[in-house]
């Protein structure tokens, strides 16, 4: 199944002041969690009317109700340990000191059901959406990163009985949410491009990862996860880290692109390209003529708007390895992968949805 949107969001948007406000009022103990999931759905009926008012396609509700961008594995499912100290080294490229990186939340514990965060995304974004809806969340290139040797050995005695589990977890959670109506699901997956560079490669290796081997069964495991659901859409959405306006890796997608756009079983490919740090498009010319590439044209980490002209040339350029009826555009990560948000503001958001609606009008009419 496929659907042919030409303009949507990765995901997550800006978080508003008053929600920021209420997470930590929630941390604390001020209000109780009927007060904070109220807020959550004040801030995702905005982010819905703006999404709309700006004319997206397919939209989400901007991640609202999420810390980080991976909670829908992590928050979902219990045995993760937030507090597991195995951090993901960050770039800002622009001479501000780098934050401090999010902690990877390692499995610690056997996993079991939490909670299922998609289901509750999806229910209300439908509800109060006159615009298709689709669902993210972590793909399981994420998950195989949080079994950490000297961490998780006492509750799994290796990865693969880990993964075993978290497979199977999910596709309950997936279940629950297609069984809901969600025909869009998109697998959010940084890790993939962590092999396009060696710092990436150091990365997975400091977690026990064969690099030579890690892509194979990857792609066996989302394939797992897709084809359980084959009434679905499925998409990948592909970048080099997104936190505070920093990234994690750079290189382009030339060392992974002929296994993973042939082999992945998925319909469309949201792929990174706002940055030279992405590479060029060459390596499109391996995406095979049943799917969809979603350009990632649009900077979510700094506040400059592009310009219309050079976005169509750069569409005109990807079209010489993909036709144009199969490309489609899109910002190039979330603007708010993690809580704090990247550093641009909501002025800054706006103005680039609405470049990219106006975009694909008049690339696609």
């Amino acid at each position: 199944m496929s659907h042919a949107y030409h303009c949507e969001v990765v995901g997550s948007l800006l978080r508003p002041e008053y929600l920021k406000d209420a997470f930590a009022r929630y941390e604390r103990g001020e209000i109780g969690l009927d007060e904070l999931t109220a807020v959550q759905d004040r801030a995702a009926l905005d982010a819905i009317a703006l999404q709309e008012e700006c004319g997206l396609e397919v939209l989400t509700d901007g991640e609202v109700r999420r810390r980080f961008w991976f909670d829908p594995l992590t928050a979902s499912l219990s045995g993760y340990n937030p507090d597991a100290p195995a951090p993901v080294p960050f770039s800002s490229g622009a001479g501000r000191p780098a934050e401090p990186p999010p902690r990877l939340p390692a499995v610690t514990a056997r996993l079991g059901r939490a909670r299922n965060l998609p289901l509750q995304e999806y229910l209300f974004a439908a509800a109060n959406s006159r615009t298709p809806v689709k669902t993210t969340i972590a793909g399981m290139t994420y998950a195989s990163v949080l079994w950490v040797p000297g961490l998780s050995d006492d509750a799994y005695p290796d990865r693969d009985a880990y993964l075993a589990d978290a497979l199977r977890l999910m596709i309950e959670v997936v279940a629950e949410v297609v069984a809901a109506g969600s025909t869009y699901i998109q697998l959010d997956s940084p890790r993939y491009t962590h092999l396009v560079s060696d710092d990436g490669q150091a990365n997975l290796r400091k977690v026990g990862l064969d690099t030579e081997t890690w892509l194979a069964e990857m792609i066996a495991l989302d394939n797992a996860l897709i084809r359980a659901f084959p009434s679905v859409t499925w998409a990948v959405h592909l970048c080099r880290g997104n936190h505070r306006s920093m990234w994690s890796v750079e290189g382009g997608y030339d060392a992974i692109a002929e296994q993973l756009f042939n082999e992945l079983a998925v319909d469309r490919i949201l792929a990174e390209y706002d940055s030279p740090r992405s590479g060029n498009f060459e390596p499109l010319r391996f995406v095979p003529d049943d799917k969809v590439v979603v350009l990632g044209l649009i900077t979510t980490k700094e506040p400059q708007l592009e310009n219309l002209d050079d976005l169509k040339r750069r569409i005109d350029e990807a079209s010489r390895y993909v036709p144009l009826d199969r490309l489609a555009l899109s910002p190039q990560c979330g603007f708010a992968s993690t809580l704090p948000g990247n550093l641009v503001t909501e002025a800054d958001q706006r103005a680039k949805l609405e470049l990219l609606c106006r975009v694909a009008r008049e690339v696609w009419n």
